[in-house]
């Protein structure tokens, strides 16, 4: 069985629909909404696939209308995006980004793995880095009896061994903020997990950004972290 592993999609529909990866199942980390254009089809690509689900922060904030609690170089964009994400989602749609738990257990090709948004011991808010030091990254892996531990949040791939568990950061498909402007998942096949980058149109997703009814110069800085893949400048 083939497992892909999605998340942080922030209504970039050029960058998911880029990732043309044979699966038999998709499992999504969450943060669908927020920043980007294109959440109504981005979520209906998640519900005709059938995708395994957690909740997300961004997800949290705009199914319950409360604080994401992201950093200060992304909140105010956050903000500023949830008002569009409030115009064009129904309540259904609302309804549906809502409702995923925090966390999800499963098994594939033998090995257990716990699925959530940021970490173990904080499921919505909690950043996993590349640069999050082993020992708070094996406290982590020890709050869970799993194998594998999926994660997203930060936008920031990375697989490390502690342990004896494999902790990944699948990265973000929508929004990368790892220097490297290319959509970011991740494949799960017989046990075994894969981190993946693929191309995407991104001047068609910035054209897109730029199209939104919002602020301009909000506008500007969510265009140049797609296509620099870094926080803008302040």
């Amino acid at each position: 069985m083939k497992v892909l592993v999605l998340s942080d999609i922030h209504g970039n529909i050029d960058a998911l629909e880029a990732i043309d990866e044979p699966c038999d199942r998709i499992l999504f980390l969450g943060d669908v909404v927020d920043y980007g254009p294109e959440p109504a089809a981005c979520i209906e690509y998640l519900a005709e696939n059938n995708a395994l689900r957690v909740r997300g922060n961004h997800d949290n904030a705009v199914a319950f209308r409360v604080d994401c609690a992201c950093g200060e170089a992304f909140k105010h964009l956050s903000v500023i995006t949830r008002e569009f994400m409030w115009q064009v989602l129904g309540p259904a749609q609302l309804e549906w980004v809502g409702r995923p738990a925090t966390s999800l257990e499963l098994l594939q090709g033998g090995k257990s793995i716990y699925a959530t948004h940021a970490a173990p011991t904080d499921n919505l808010f909690k950043y996993l880095t590349p640069d999050t030091p082993d020992d708070e990254l094996a406290r982590e892996a020890e709050a869970t009896s799993a194998d594998i531990i999926l994660t997203g949040h930060t936008h920031k791939p990375f697989a490390r061994e502690v342990s004896g568990r494999l902790v990944v950061n699948v990265g973000s498909v929508g929004q990368p903020r790892d220097g490297i402007p290319r959509a970011s998942y991740a494949v799960i096949e017989d046990g075994q997990v894969e981190l993946r980058r693929i191309d995407y149109d991104v001047e068609r997703a910035v054209s897109r950004v730029l199209g939104m009814p919002i602020d301009q110069e909000a506008a500007r800085q969510l265009a140049f972290i797609l296509e620099h893949a870094q926080a803008p400048p302040l």
